[in-house]
């Protein structure tokens, strides 16, 4: 489990999450599976944008996720399984 970020946003099924750390180079996020803290799997990266030093991830949330599940991810950490 390694930490990708904090949920700023939530547009319809997709967060936006603040990296918490500035990215290594060659490392590729795309289509990595997004994690709760309690281990439930809500998405995958989609998207990669920001400056560098402190980059954005867009989530594109799996269909069997729960409107209220999402509501909840306001300011929680997420993670990389």
């Amino acid at each position: 489990m390694k930490r990708l970020g904090t949920v700023l946003h939530i547009i319809d099924n997709m967060l936006i999450v603040r990296s918490d750390k500035t990215l290594e180079k060659g490392v590729s996020f795309e289509d990595s599976t997004v994690i709760t803290k309690k281990m439930k799997r809500i998405g995958k990266v989609k998207e990669l944008f920001g400056p560098v030093n402190s980059p954005y991830f867009s989530i594109k949330i799996f269909k069997e996720v729960q409107k209220s599940e999402i509501r909840n991810l306001k300011n929680e950490r997420l993670y990389l399984q």
